[in-house]
């Protein structure tokens, strides 16, 4: 319990240091600090040396592995962003708050994954988006501007209906030993044979469209989208890698609730139509889009949909889905890390400007080429194994036609991202304005070759608390024996 209060503490007082000291850099060390402490505890909570007692904290196999992936992603993001924030010409006050708000991000962040309790997560995950929607506008100009209030709205309207979806979840209870008790997860999980299946299933499809804003699931994408295209390199990988997975929590313990229950196979096949619908929604647009970091923030929504897919599948795919998470995470930090440095280079978020790419910043264009390799389910790098287990999930379920449809989708989403890359990397343009110098080694190319040396040495090596983690998550989802 301890460790728990001092952690916090920790978040809360490095928040308050970053409020009151000024300088840029000490701010920095603070935070950097805060996120390596942050780190450690996840890892020593994800592993079994620490496993503190709270009734309102869930410590599943669920809770663990989720916050260290959040946790990996957050301090990647912040040791890479005193150097992002250095080259940034943005103005105003962007950077002044910039460290204040990531240490919000990360409270709020791990509260809603740890916690056990309904309420607490509805208010944590609202707290989420709005320790995140300043970072959006840290460039301080109309596109970031529209950005940002668009994603508070139609976010703030999902976390509305979320709200609604957990009082039918309490009026499912009506009647039942769960009634007029407080809204944790584990009485409903316990006692879900007894709750009413008409308000159950009204409270999973309101709980599911809410946090499909968040989650950027389709046709609830569009903020998500706008608001990950538009952030700084380190804010875009930190919602792409981090946000969308706690987001994720929610919707899985609403479906961990309805297991027991009549209204299972109605949830899967709306979470199976949403994940289907898009992995479509990826392959229509992402045929239109010039914008290099909007193009990956179609990506996720691809991703995500796959692993949307996976979960409602379940068996082998839910178990790949869960290896998914972590590995995506990992590789959509390496991803927007490349894209914000290339805004930065080239000045523009249009890929038909930017041309030779490996001429003009080689240490950028290889690594943002094997990421790109990476989220296209390369060997040896871990996306790919985790999509073979999704796919060789679905082909022996119940529905192996959806198997073919997303290989459908699939392939000419990877033509095209590959085709815009390619380009990027080796179009010739004698009208190019950007300075040809050497490109120095920087803390953002070590990070990223870290971080996809881990991509393949988690496949290739797969750690057996790793395993076992997923294995016992799948149990307690029935996906596993």
């Amino acid at each position: 319990m301890a460790i728990i209060f001092s952690l916090t503490g920790l978040i809360l007082a490095s928040g308050a240091a970053c409020w009151f000291v000024k300088d840029l850099k000490a701010q920095y060390f603070i935070s950097l600090f805060a996120a390596g402490a942050h780190l450690l505890f996840s890892f020593a909570l994800f592993t079994g040396i620490c496993a503190p007692q709270l009734a309102f904290l869930s410590l599943d196999p669920l809770s663990r592995l989720f916050l260290i992936v959040v946790s990996n992603v957050y301090f990647w993001v912040v040791l890479v962003s005193y150097q992002y924030l250095k080259q940034s010409t943005a103005k105003g006050s962007g950077k002044k708050y910039y460290f204040i708000f990531l240490n919000v991000y990360l409270l709020a962040n791990s509260a809603a994954i740890l916690s056990n309790n309904f309420a607490m997560y509805w208010v944590v995950s609202e707290m989420t988006t709005l320790s995140v929607a300043p970072l959006i506008y840290y460039l301080r100009d109309e596109e970031s501007l529209e950005a940002m209030w668009k994603y508070l709205f139609l976010v703030s309207v999902g976390i509305a209906a979320v709200f609604i979806g957990i009082i039918f979840l309490a009026l499912s209870a009506t009647g039942t030993v769960v009634e007029g008790k407080q809204l944790f997860f584990t009485d409903f999980i316990r006692h879900a044979a007894l709750l009413n299946p008409v308000w159950l299933k009204a409270s999973f499809i309101f709980i599911f469209v809410g946090m499909s804003t968040k989650i950027g699931i389709a046709p609830m994408h569009s903020a998500d989208v706008d608001a990950t295209s538009t952030s700084p390199g380190p804010i875009a990988a930190l919602m792409s890698g981090s946000l969308r997975v706690t987001a994720l929590v929610g919707l899985m313990r609403i479906l961990q609730i309805v297991r027991g229950t009549s209204v299972y196979e109605f949830a899967r096949f709306i979470m199976i139509i949403g994940g289907l619908l898009s992995i479509f929604t990826a392959f229509v647009f992402i045929f239109r889009v010039r914008n290099y970091k909007r193009l990956f923030a179609y990506s996720s929504v691809e991703h995500l949909g796959l692993i949307v897919l996976g979960v409602a599948t379940g068996g082998l795919a839910f178990i790949g889905a869960m290896y998914h998470i972590v590995y995506n995470s990992i590789n959509k930090v390496v991803i927007f890390f490349c894209a914000g440095s290339i805004n930065q280079k080239y000045g523009t978020v249009d890929s038909e400007k930017v041309s030779s790419l490996l001429e003009n910043m080689p240490w950028t264009g290889w690594i943002f080429m094997f990421s790109f390799l990476a989220i296209s389910a390369v060997p040896p790098f871990g996306i790919f194994f985790s999509e073979l287990k999704v796919f060789e999930g679905m082909l022996f379920s119940n529905r192996p036609w959806v198997l073919f449809a997303v290989l459908f989708f699939m392939l000419f989403i990877f033509i095209n991202m590959g085709r815009v890359v390619l380009q990027m990397l080796y179009k010739k343009d004698e009208n190019s304005k950007v300075v040809k110098e050497r490109e120095r080694v920087n803390i953002t190319h070590a990070v990223s070759l870290i971080l996809l040396v881990m991509l393949i040495a988690l496949a290739l090596f797969t750690p057996n608390v790793l395993k076992s983690t997923i294995i016992d998550i799948a149990k307690d989802f029935g996906a596993a024996s």
